[in-house]
């Protein structure tokens, strides 16, 4: 035992900034299919305290990938990863906020990815939902296939990434930077996330995610884009011209990079580190400051409960309302309309939704109960 506490104080186990605190470690994968998301996300899930959290149902077979506020709830408060084709949008980044996840990005060079996309298509399945293929386009040759795939796929890659290149706080990792160095991409991931890096946990994962060998990590090299046509890789690159503000983008230059080298016999260069990375996080704030950030948190995220429970109670207190409680019976009204608007509170205690969403309900209700008195 003695042996056991002396070998754990040898490690080296590095905290992160938030490292303990109850919502570290809840990370969203968002990833572009056959980016090795799968791997990374074995990866996570092999160290000790993590497992992994359906954020939408499942299966999703063609639906398009979205995070579901209810699976997001069962998730609970423990680490975990969740993965998914998701793009960014309003909805993803309001989740992401009110929920605490952590979107770690991965994508991958798209000449790539489409070689990699029609081996998929032809040994697992023909169901995606980001473009529709059937068994019959699976028997297709190579070029035809790939041309399809270039066709109807790749948009929505590049819709993914121009999505998620300037979501705020969000970390973006390549394909080939995972293959590259698998335990660096865990322990930056694990940095970004809050959650605490103990060097000996990722080094059993990483081995024990190789050896099991169970990931759908799909060959695990880079460069074989290299073989498409020069029509096809012309084409990859011509859906970013629409983009002129991404011309400079790490990204968006990798590929670039790699198509004319193709083009001109070259070994493409390896699509390496994607630059973007979260700012750093600002300092902590006074002990008040962050009282008062919590105050108003909690007035937010409640703020619907309390003022029904308010308005239930100043209602009871006012003497003169629909029966005046000089009566007997007066405070009949009071208790059932106190009693109503408490139930309203305890059914709502799941969403808790924020005070500028009440005076939408109320009228809402108001509305209705004018409907049914008329």
């Amino acid at each position: 035992m003695a042996e056991e506490t002396a070998e754990r104080k040898n490690e080296q186990t590095l905290p992160a900034a938030s490292a303990g605190r109850r919502d570290s470690g809840r990370i969203l994968l968002a990833c572009m299919p056959k980016s090795g998301s799968t791997f990374l996300a074995d990866l996570i899930c092999a160290l000790p305290d993590f497992t992994r959290a359906k954020l939408a149902p499942s299966p999703m077979g063609r639906r398009e990938q979205e995070l579901d506020e209810a699976c997001v709830q069962q998730a609970g408060r423990r680490n975990f990863v969740g993965q998914l084709h998701v793009r960014y949008s309003e909805w993803t980044a309001k989740m992401c906020r009110e929920y605490r996840l952590k979107p770690v990005v991965l994508v991958r060079g798209l000449p790539d990815a489409v070689v990699s996309l029609r081996d998929h298509l032809r040994r697992e399945s023909t169901i995606w939902p980001i473009f529709y293929a059937d068994p019959d386009h699976a028997a297709l040759d190579d070029a035809r296939l790939e041309d399809m795939i270039v066709r109807l796929a790749a948009p929505w890659y590049a819709n993914f990434y121009m999505g998620w290149r300037n979501a705020p706080g969000a970390l973006l990792i390549s394909y080939e930077e995972l293959i590259a160095d698998p335990a660096a991409v865990l322990r930056e991931v694990l940095a970004f996330a809050g959650a605490e890096i103990d060097e000996r946990a990722i080094a059993k994962a990483v081995a024990a995610v190789g050896e099991r060998r169970e990931s759908r990590f799909n060959v695990g090299v880079a460069g074989r884009g290299a073989k498409l046509r020069p029509e096809t890789l012309r084409s990859l690159v011509a859906l970013f011209d629409f983009y002129p503000d991404a011309a400079q983008d790490p990204y968006v230059q990798g590929i670039r990079a790699q198509a004319a080298a193709a083009l001109e016999g070259r070994i493409a260069p390896p699509l390496g580190r994607v630059a973007i990375r979260p700012a750093e996080p600002a300092p902590a704030p006074a002990a008040r400051s962050k009282r008062k950030s919590r105050l108003w948190s909690a007035a937010s995220r409640y703020g619907y409960q309390v003022t029904l429970i308010a308005v239930g109670v100043l209602y009871w207190i006012w003497p003169d309302d629909l029966i005046p409680d000089n009566l007997w019976y007066g405070h009949v009204d009071d208790a059932a309309f106190l009693t109503i608007l408490a139930f309203l509170a305890g059914r709502v205690t799941k969403r808790t939704p924020g005070l500028r969403d009440l005076p939408g309900v109320l009228s809402r209700a108001v509305g209705r109960r004018l409907r049914l008195g008329a």
